[in-house]
């Protein structure tokens, strides 16, 4: 007569389980049993659920075709769908995203509790649960107008219709560490009636020693129980370890980062992957959107949507899921292009049709612009609302003229599954619009994906200390606060507290929540032999107490546990004796003209190397895409508007002579002119932020033709002036924004808008000096300047920054001259720095300056290995 669980599963005995994660830990303990009574083969056994047993007596004996028994992900669909269109409901909670899952819950606990829609209604006057009772009313309606069957009802049939076992039939089963709820207890009583045999099993209590411990803060308790776990693995490879941490859903990264360090500290060399120690995670588990290959085709879909917008466009040209290798490059130059463009404003499907960005696409990469006019033509064609059968029949032909998965990549099985899963609800949710079929698409790609047989031996992460199941050989619970344990009472918030008052539902007052958190941690205790409790001393930096349920036992230090004080190994990577360093000088200069022009010599005089990477390898950092017009952007707008507006070379005195309104359309004509080049066909898209930039640039424009009015007389003499000198053998470009006339000697000044306001006079007297444009002018020019001026083109501080000889020439105060040098010996010394800059760049400075590291850090540290040079240098210097 067999007696252990074992014995009765290999004799065919049914068991079933609370749940699939306690299902996964019976399979892996029977499993172990097997191999502990010497058995080298046998058939294995599955652990249905309690529901799951009952779905499949019931497709067995009572499924007569009249109704469709529906998927656990239609139930959600149905209750989202009837709570939508219930229209006003629950105060303040209509439309509230939790809301169904409660009514659902509410629905499925009415039943296991058996309690009729009567004993509800008396309950009426509260209105949580008369919102309930008319969206349960309504939730029936839609079942049985549809024929549809509720998992949950499938029970109740079974109570009502309790079947007989045929001849030879297998009719034992076991209730397998399961607490029944009174309806299925009643429904296991009829079935024992009826000729069924059942029995219960708990795991036999076998602990040996429980200790608690107190650690500084969450992180400490993970990585010392990771060490923990990590030593015990090191001493028997084949025990099964447990590691309980609460919130593991939001904290599964940075818990699975830990084991990964403290559990296998070799697998980032490369090319070790024997040895390795597994980690199970059976909550917190990845879903399929955690696949990349998986998301890049859920980002493509978006980009055709009405939340399409430069970001997703920008993810989707730099996918490697999308393009052939040869294309990838063309696509991420294509890329950085788009984000200083007016188009990034709007949705990629406007800004393709109407914007313009068809032709910018077609200019760069032909084929890539055929291929999405093509999946815009394909988009368009599709009615504003389909069912989601429809749209997943879009999608894949989206997807398939977009070249998801080229070179011959194989389809991911958890894509197909979730479109399947997806299209099961097109009769639950009817027709929907594209934007509310990729909300429905993003919830099943979120859902946690079916962990397949579990080894059995490793780590097993759980969230909830309810869920340890039987089998393991040792248990750490974390997070053990007075705060958080013993839990608080979590009544369900659409039946009356009274009601669940009354029957004692579990977690629903804090009496039942103390006894539950009590029973609990017992249990967790009674069935591992060696279990650690710990608590940490801080939660976000509030200090916390260990819970009072855990007092009781003993307390030791983390210096005690064994493997607490192990580090991971340093890399061999890492030694110093590994270390190797190659000189790489820049090369000299062949071509005889400086790409980049004054720029790139101003960079090259705070730092040599940057200079080289913009200059020579024409490498630039991204520019970051924010919504609105960028810095650059508005810089560009603002000199062109004043270009346009200055083209005609007027004196101070015509411009004083325009009139309120002639002034008036001559602003407006240079800043819509500026600014309608920089729009193109997008211009009536975004007429709105047009008219915002307008207004801006306008008050821009005004605040400067203020200041002009307020200078010694002068003649507009040039605009945007091309200049092109020869210095130290190289021929340096630029470009002036504007050279004035001086009425007072005919000399001249020379001006540089800047629309920024980090732009100080003092910055060309340094050493190696920065912003080299007016020096580099003022030095090259013919003819006797006299002035060099940045006039600041900004809405909050419009002003004259610079140097000049006369008084009253510009308003406000002039910038003093270093002093021992006059004008002339200053000129003379910029034209000889100059001359150095240019000799040190033609030869090949490769240099980096401490006193300006940051033009070699952020985005340039990869080219220019700023940090490791640093590094070396530090070492040298000690």
């Amino acid at each position: 007569m067999p007696k252990s669980l074992t014995d009765l599963a290999v004799k065919g005995t049914t068991v079933v389980s609370a749940d699939g994660i306690a299902a996964l830990q019976l399979e892996g303990y029977l499993a172990r049993q097997h191999l502990a009574q010497g058995r080298m083969a046998w058939l294995a056994s599955t652990a249905p659920t309690f529901r799951e047993w009952a779905a499949d007596l019931w497709s067995r004996y009572l499924d007569d075709g009249s109704r469709q028994l529906l998927a656990p992900g239609q139930v959600d669909a149905l209750w989202r769908r009837v709570i939508d269109e219930s229209g006003s409901g629950l105060e303040g909670l209509s439309g509230f995203r939790h809301a169904s899952t409660w009514a659902r819950e509410a629905s499925q606990r009415r039943r296991d509790w058996d309690i009729d829609s009567d004993e509800l209604s008396a309950f009426r006057d509260d209105p949580d649960c008369r919102a309930f009772l008319r969206w349960e009313r309504a939730y029936r309606d839609a079942l049985d107008e549809s024929g549809w069957l509720d998992p949950g009802d499938v029970m109740a049939a079974l109570a009502a219709r309790t079947p007989s076992p045929g001849d030879g039939e297998n009719t034992s089963m076991v209730w397998a560490d399961l607490a029944l709820t009174p309806f299925q207890s009643l429904l296991a009583e009829q079935f024992q009636r009826a000729g069924f045999h059942s029995s219960t099993w708990t795991p036999p209590p076998c602990n040996r020693r429980c200790r608690r411990v107190q650690l500084p803060d969450l992180a400490e308790e993970v990585r010392v129980a990771a060490a923990w776990a990590s030593a015990r693995l090191a001493q028997q490879p084949r025990q099964r370890v447990a590691i309980v941490v609460p919130r593991l859903e939001a904290r599964r990264e940075e818990v699975l980062v830990i084991l990964e360090d403290a559990l296998n500290p070799e697998s980032t060399r490369l090319g070790v992957h024997d040895g390795r120690r597994q980690i199970i995670c059976l909550q917190g588990r990845s879903t399929a959107m955690d696949n990349p290959v998986i998301g890049a085709a859920m980002n493509a879909l978006e980009l055709f949507s009405e939340a399409g917008e430069f970001y997703v466009l920008s993810r989707w040209l730099r996918s490697p899921f999308f393009a052939a290798a040869e294309e990838s490059d063309a696509r991420c130059m294509l890329e950085a292009q788009l984000r200083s463009h007016i188009t990034s404003q709007l949705t990629f499907p406007d800004a393709f049709r109407s914007g313009g960005l068809a032709g910018r696409i077609r200019n760069a990469m032909p084929a890539l612009a055929d291929e999405l006019g093509a999946a815009v033509s394909l988009m368009d064609v599709q009615p504003r609302r389909a069912t989601l059968t429809g749209w997943v029949s879009a999608w894949r032909r989206l997807l398939s003229e977009l070249r998801w998965c080229v070179d011959d990549s194989e389809v991911p099985e958890d894509w197909e599954s979730a479109l399947n899963d997806l299209m099961l609800l097109s009769p639950i949710l009817g027709m929907l619009p594209l934007s509310d079929a990729l909300v429905e698409l993003a919830n099943v790609l979120s859902r946690p994906q079916r962990l397949g047989p579990a080894p059995l031996h490793g780590v097993f992460l759980l969230s909830e200390p309810e869920d340890v199941g039987p089998g393991h050989d040792a248990l750490w619970v974390c997070g053990l606060t007075d705060t958080e344990w013993p839990r608080a009472p979590r009544p369900l918030p659409l039946l009356p507290l009274a009601l669940q008052r009354r029957y004692e539902m579990p977690s629903a007052t804090p009496s039942t929540a103390l006894e539950h958190s009590r029973t609990t941690l017992q249990r967790c205790v009674a069935r591992v032999p060696d279990v650690i409790l710990s608590t940490p001393e801080t939660v976000h930096e509030h200090a916390v107490h260990p819970s009072p349920l855990i007092l009781s036992y003993p307390l030791v230090a983390a210096a005690d546990l064994a493997g607490s004080r192990t580090h991971r190994a340093p890399l061999a990577i890492a030694d110093d004796g590994r270390i190797e360093t190659h000189a790489d000088p820049v090369p000299a200069v062949e071509e005889s003209k400086i790409s980049g022009g004054i720029g790139a010599l101003s960079m090259h005089s705070v730092c040599p190397l940057r200079g080289f990477i913009e200059s020579r390898l024409r490498a630039k950092s991204l520019e970051t895409f924010r919504p609105g017009f960028s810095a650059l952007q508005r810089g560009i707008a603002a000199h062109a508007a004043v270009g346009h507006l200055l083209s005609d070379l007027p004196d101070q005195h015509e411009v004083r002579a325009w009139s309120a309104e002639d002034r008036s359309r001559r602003v407006d004509r240079s800043c819509y002119r500026a600014l309608r080049r920089m729009f193109g066909r997008a211009e009536t898209r975004l007429a709105a932020f047009l008219d915002l930039e307008l207004a801006r640039l306008r008050s821009i424009v005004n605040q400067l033709l203020e200041m002009e009015l307020d200078r010694a007389p002068f003649r507009v003499l040039a605009v945007e002036k091309p200049v092109q000198v020869a210095i130290g053998g190289l021929e340096v470009s630029g470009r002036i924004d504007r050279v004035d006339e001086l009425d007072s000697d005919g000399s001249l000044a020379v001006i540089d808008y800047k629309t920024g306001t980090r732009h100080y006079p003092g910055y060309w007297f340094k050493q190696r000096p920065r912003d080299l444009q007016l020096p580099f002018y003022a030095s090259s020019l013919e003819g006797d300047v006299v002035a060099v001026v940045i006039a600041m083109l900004h809405p909050q501080n419009p002003a004259y920054k610079g140097i000049w000889l006369g008084d009253g020439q510009f308003p406000g105060r002039a910038a003093r001259l270093p002093a021992d040098l006059d004008w002339a010996t200053q000129r003379d010394r910029w034209r000889t720095l100059l001359e150095d800059l240019a000799r040190e760049f033609g030869e090949g400075d490769g240099r980096m300056f401490r006193s300006n590291l940051r033009y070699a850090d952020g985005p340039m540290a990869p080219l220019t290995r700023v940090h490791e040079c640093m590094a070396l240098a530090r070492k040298t210097d000690s």
